[in-house]
């Protein structure tokens, strides 16, 4: 071959040449690569891989816009059935009870519901209840043939079954069927294909109980927090009561709740009816078990019976026991399901705060009933005495002014009204003293002097009036009244008829 490292220099004969060369190994680099024929087993491995990821990846993202365990199965059967393919697929879930709680079965594209018996015969003697017994998959190849048919009871009676067990981190929660028509139709990655589509179901239903559990406990939560809204004046401990037993068994699957709460300080502890409501249980056995957790602020737990169990918690509000809460739960022990215990701190919280609310509401309505009753009594004292005094004022024999600050009458006696002044005594309070005066003087000519030899500390002055009839002379004695404990200065003026 010539040299290639200056092509300037090479003919155009030898650069045909060269590209021939290139062609040749090129065209056998290709062969080499890619042979002439079927295409390689692992060609079709690698092919039916991506395709089974596709699936689980498909079944990912589906999964996520479902929240409902029935939709979940759902998607999942059909995936099975078409993208598998399958000719039957069936999810059976369990309950806590390990019953049967959904069953459904899709056939030919179409979901139906399992019935609960055919269900339970699956789980009790069928190839779900062995996958969810020994926790691993059943793989029968051949039903019509294998032997361990004879143990199980299936619905068809050939074909290929795989039964998988779903299952959650602290238990098996069903099992995952796939069914075809063929013997012998299932192939190793088909099996790790319908397990690793068990346990991904298996996510998603763990996921949607997570998420029902969220709700749940945010329901509860917000069910304890409207609790508060009783703390008002409108309501009762009793409605507490009666709320308190409701949340009891709505909330902690409790048979009942009793409110206890001490009356005053040094009372016994009380047991608060429940407003509106009939409870027929021993509420003396009860009211022990509130009491020795108040005065032990512990929880205390006391058997009832063969049956219930009583779970009393102390009611703390600012680091004094006002109460005690009980509940009451079937079986030896308060651990039904759902119970959870910060919410049942939160709900004795709750509790404690509105019952304290409310009897510092009721102590303050007894405060304000009794200042009323003071008032009302002290207020009918003064006009008792605002009365003899009247009786006193009005029985003098001589005339009384008495005059505030302003020079204004503050009050006058019926003998000034009526016999000097000629006016009702409320004609006269409010007006001033030289309204006064002025009034006297339309009356009858008038001439006011002072009178020398007057007492220390007194002023007298001598009004003489002309009437008509006659002449009268008034001998007015006036005397200061110092202010004292808020009141201002007044004055006193006594009016003495001389002639």
């Amino acid at each position: 071959m010539p040299d290639t490292e200056d092509l300037a220099a090479l003919t155009v004969a030898e650069l045909v040449e060269q590209v021939r060369e290139l062609r040749a190994a090129n065209a056998q680099l290709r062969r080499q690569l890619h042979p002439v024929g079927p295409p390689l087993a692992a060609h079709a491995l690698a092919g039916e891989l991506i395709r089974q990821t596709a699936l689980l990846a498909r079944l990912g993202i589906e999964f996520r816009d479902d929240l409902e365990p029935m939709g979940l199965i759902q998607q999942t059967l059909q995936a099975v059935t078409v993208d598998l393919p399958a000719d039957e697929a069936t999810v059976v879930l369990i309950g806590p009870d390990r019953q049967p709680s959904q069953a459904l079965t899709v056939a030919l594209g179409a979901p139906r519901l399992l019935p609960p018996e055919r269900a339970a015969e699956l789980i009790g003697q069928g190839s779900a209840g062995w996958a969810l017994r020994q926790g691993s998959s059943i793989v029968l190849l051949d039903l019509a043939n294998d032997v361990r048919r004879f143990q199980l009871r299936e619905l068809q009676t050939g074909g290929s079954l795989i039964a998988t067990p779903i299952r959650q981190p602290t238990a098996t929660t069903g099992v995952l069927i796939v069914y075809r028509l063929a013997t012998n139709a299932f192939s190793s990655n088909e099996l790790i294909l319908i397990e690793s589509i068990a346990t991904q179901l298996s996510v998603a239903l763990g996921a949607v109980q997570l998420s029902q559990q969220y709700r749940l406990r945010q329901h509860r939560f917000l069910n304890l927090l409207n609790l508060g809204q009783l703390a008002t004046a409108g309501h009762t401990v009793g409605d507490v009561a009666a709320r308190c037993y409701t949340i009891a068994i709505e909330t902690f699957a409790a048979r009942w709740g009793l409110l206890f709460l001490y009356p005053a300080p040094q009372a016994p502890l009380a047991w608060i009816e429940p407003a509106n409501l009939a409870v027929d249980v021993p509420i003396t056995a009860i009211g022990g078990a509130a009491q020795l957790a108040a005065e032990s602020q512990h929880v205390v737990t006391v058997a009832l019976g063969d049956d219930v169990t009583c779970l009393a918690l102390p009611l703390t509000h600012d680091g004094t026991t006002i109460g005690g809460l009980a509940l009451g739960f079937t079986g030896q022990r308060p651990s039904p399901g759902g119970l959870d215990w910060n919410l049942l701190e939160l709900f004795a919280s709750q509790t404690a705060t509105v019952c304290a609310t409310l009897q510092l509401v009721q102590r303050l309505h007894e405060q304000a009933q009794l200042l009323e009753e003071l008032v009302t009594e002290r207020t009918d004292q003064l006009q008792r005495s605002r009365d003899v005094l009247r009786m006193v004022f009005d029985s003098l024999p001589e005339g009384v002014v008495l005059l505030d600050e302003s020079e204004r009458l503050a009050a006058v006696n019926t003998v000034f009204a009526n016999q000097i002044v000629g006016r009702h005594p409320r004609d006269l309070v409010g007006k001033t003293y030289a309204h006064l005066l002025r009034m006297i003087e339309r009356a009858a000519p008038t001439t006011i002097e002072l009178v020398p030899e007057a007492r220390s500390g007194r002023q007298q002055l001598r009004l003489r009036q002309r009437l008509a009839d006659g002449e009268r002379s008034f001998l007015i004695e006036r005397m200061g009244i110092p202010s004292s404990q808020g009141q201002p200065a007044s004055r006193l003026e006594f009016w003495r008829r001389e002639s």
